[in-house]
């Protein structure tokens, strides 16, 4: 019978995946941080590095609510950017609720130390 190699440790207890887990919800929080207090015009950048953190936190966070919860976040931003040519007000008001959605999972998914333990 033939076998397949199987990583011995499920993904999420993969130290290395932790340590990109940590620092891509950081940047992705960082981002929509930009976003909102927008310092020297760098909203654009901001938006950026929001969807970019989310994108490469996915490895640690695809099917827990967490993640989903970020990934409307980023949608939000993005709508938000493209809403505000037209309205700002309305692409403002989406823009802070992405914000709070991405900086609330970033906080729910941060990984602990007691979640590399086996």
């Amino acid at each position: 019978m033939e076998s397949s190699t199987v990583a011995a440790r499920p993904v999420r207890h993969d130290p290395m995946t932790m340590r990109i887990a940590r620092v891509s919800l950081l940047v992705a929080s960082l981002g929509g941080i930009l976003v909102i207090f927008d310092p020297r015009g760098l909203a654009v950048a901001g938006l950026v590095i929001a969807v970019v953190g989310t994108l490469v936190s996915s490895r640690a966070g695809m099917g827990h609510r967490w993640y989903r919860q970020m990934v409307a976040g980023a949608v939000l931003l993005v709508l938000s950017r493209l809403i505000a040519e037209s309205a700002q007000t309305l692409g403002g008001w989406l823009a802070v609720i992405g914000v709070l959605l991405i900086l609330i999972a970033a906080c729910l998914g941060y990984p602990l130390a007691s979640d590399t333990e086996d």
